[in-house]
């Protein structure tokens, strides 16, 4: 690294009386070139790690003016950029580092990431999969690039990816929560579960990981662990309207119907236009034979959600209660119309007039 400071000996009163001082004060216009690029682009480092990116910028505008071909000033002034979400400009920056330094693992990943920004989502894979190439052992890139495949539904594309992160970073709780999602989609649901509690023993704090173990669990039939989890998720974060819905559906497969109740009018209180706990409180309504309140949630449910088959499924079990016959035959011809073929079953074993649904 270059000297940033330039020193000088002065000497100062009578011949007889003469002592030296240092002076660090020049102006920064009488460095030299690349001295003078080096101590803008320190500058700039200070600033960007002190969150000043307006100060960083200016410096690493400096330190490019006074050396072009300055490749780490084009690196830290793009991630200058990104964070001031300029990400076009980012991404020039990062086209311009990568020609002075063709193959910089470093630029690849910081211009997929402006890349991503811009919604250019094929091309952020693309160097997301040449920074993996530059650096096999650098887990952002892995992670970052299974993130965008399992985005588009890639989910074993992307599990092998979170694999390549973990090998690079085995601490990298996100890795194996992302990885357990990506078990997930693909119907591992043990291995899922495993991945989720790994990732809460490397952060204990990421809370994401304990709703989707209990989903995970529930799908192996570990419906008390999973009940365990929802309460545990439940006591640190209440605003959460799909937690309680979660919870509210374990509740109901557990038989606990009052339970399950609570919980979908908890997720209803938070969000109103939730049609699904509309629906799935109705049917614990008709468990409690509560028929009047299930089919006024179920209509609740259609209202928001004109084409939902289990809503008119569910009012139709209500309003056949109800000794409504003609609307509960007209509710399950509808379901089946949606999809939900047993519907038909239902208003044949009724007795319902008219044709069946195919």
């Amino acid at each position: 690294m270059m000297q940033n400071t330039l020193l000088f000996l002065v000497l100062l009163g009578l011949p007889f009386a003469s002592r030296a001082q240092e002076v660090d004060t020049v102006r920064a216009s009488t460095l030299p070139g690349p001295q003078l690029a080096e101590k803008a682009y320190n500058a700039g480092l200070a600033s960007f790690q002190a969150q000043r990116y307006p100060a960083a910028l200016q410096s690493f505008d400096q330190a490019i003016a006074a050396k072009p071909d300055f490749a780490a000033a084009y690196t830290n002034r793009a991630a200058t950029r990104f964070e001031l979400k300029d990400y076009p400009q980012a991404q020039a920056d990062y086209d311009q580092a990568l020609k002075l330094e063709p193959g910089s693992y470093a630029s690849y990943f910081g211009r997929a990431r402006a890349q991503e920004a811009q919604n250019r989502l094929a091309e952020a894979e693309t160097d997301y999969s040449e920074a993996v190439k530059a650096k096999p052992d650098y887990a952002p890139a892995w992670y970052n690039r299974g993130v965008l495949r399992f985005e588009k539904g890639d989910y074993q594309a992307a599990r092998d990816d979170f694999d390549g992160a973990l090998k690079a970073d085995p601490k990298l709780a996100y890795a194996y929560h992302d990885r357990a999602s990506a078990q997930q989609k693909l119907g591992n649901f043990a291995a899922a579960a495993q991945d989720y509690t790994q990732a809460l023993a490397l952060q204990p704090d990421l809370l994401p990981a304990l709703l989707n173990r209990a989903a995970a669990e529930r799908r192996t039939g570990q419906l008390p662990q999973a009940l365990k989890d929802y309460d545990a998720y439940l006591a640190k974060k209440t605003d959460n309207a799909l937690a309680y819905t979660n919870r509210g559906s374990a509740r109901f497969e557990n038989k606990d119907y009052a339970g399950a109740i609570a919980d979908f009018g908890q997720a209803l209180q938070l969000d109103p236009k939730y049609a699904y706990a509309w629906n799935n409180r109705a049917a614990a309504l008709l468990k409690q034979e509560k028929y009047a309140d299930a089919a006024s949630d179920a209509s609740q449910a259609i209202q928001l959600k004109p084409d939902y088959a289990e809503a008119y499924l569910n009012r139709g079990h209500a309003r056949e209660m109800l000794r409504q016959a003609d609307e509960a035959c007209q509710d399950w011809r509808r379901a089946a119309e949606l999809g939900l073929t047993v519907g038909n079953q239902y208003a044949a074993a009724a007795g319902c007039v008219g044709e069946a649904a195919e």
